[in-house]
């Protein structure tokens, strides 16, 4: 409210944390950038959260285009029943980590990736 003061910092992503940054909207669709934790947390206390968020590198790395941890992440989210995102989602992070695979010279494994591509 506009009488209290906030008590704590927003959970910003390990990157930010010692920056000194305060970053209240993200610039692409203004939605808040939070840490990969804090969207965990809501994930559990509400089961159909939205996992766009959850799964942006950007809460995770300041490399936006550094799929690892979210491709992986995925899968395990998905052995525990979570599956609503989208197709299109689960393809742009799919295809996504293939080619950070792909342009390191992993192609086997980027291979392996794309064999969990939902659209065959």
């Amino acid at each position: 409210t506009s009488e209290c003061e906030k008590y704590a910092c927003c959970p910003l992503p390990p990157y930010l944390e010692d920056s000194g940054c305060v970053i209240e909207e993200d610039d692409n669709g203004g939605r808040p950038l939070r840490d990969v934790c804090f969207h965990l947390l809501k994930l559990y206390s509400d089961r159909s959260y939205d996992l766009d968020q959850l799964l942006d590198p950007r809460s995770v790395t300041s490399e936006p285009l550094d799929f690892r941890l979210s491709w992986h992440l995925w899968e395990v989210l998905r052995a525990l029943n979570y599956g609503h995102l989208s197709r299109q989602g689960w393809g742009v992070l799919n295809t996504s980590y293939a080619a950070q695979l792909e342009s390191e010279g992993l192609w086997e494994w980027a291979v392996f990736v794309m064999l969990h591509e939902p659209d065959s």
